[in-house]
């Protein structure tokens, strides 16, 4: 799944919640920031890539990936 996919993917869970649905519309959010900061730049993890070389998907991407599924 690109990165791409996993936002949308997110935002289409985040369009599910309803007006009384606050704590997992924020979790959504809070989600979102993480795979916009973890996005890929020459198959690597922009994000985690600052100290050590690290592949895209990185290890959070796939996490979040596998729990989407």
């Amino acid at each position: 799944m690109t990165n791409e996919e996993l936002l949308q993917k997110i935002n289409d869970r985040l369009n599910e919640c309803t007006t009384h649905d606050y704590a997992p519309a924020n979790l959504a959010i809070a989600l979102r920031k993480v795979v916009e900061l973890h996005k890929p730049h020459n198959f690597l993890c922009e994000e985690c890539t600052g100290s050590e070389t690290v592949g895209y998907p990185c290890p959070t991407i796939q996490a979040i990936t596998e729990q989407l599924k």
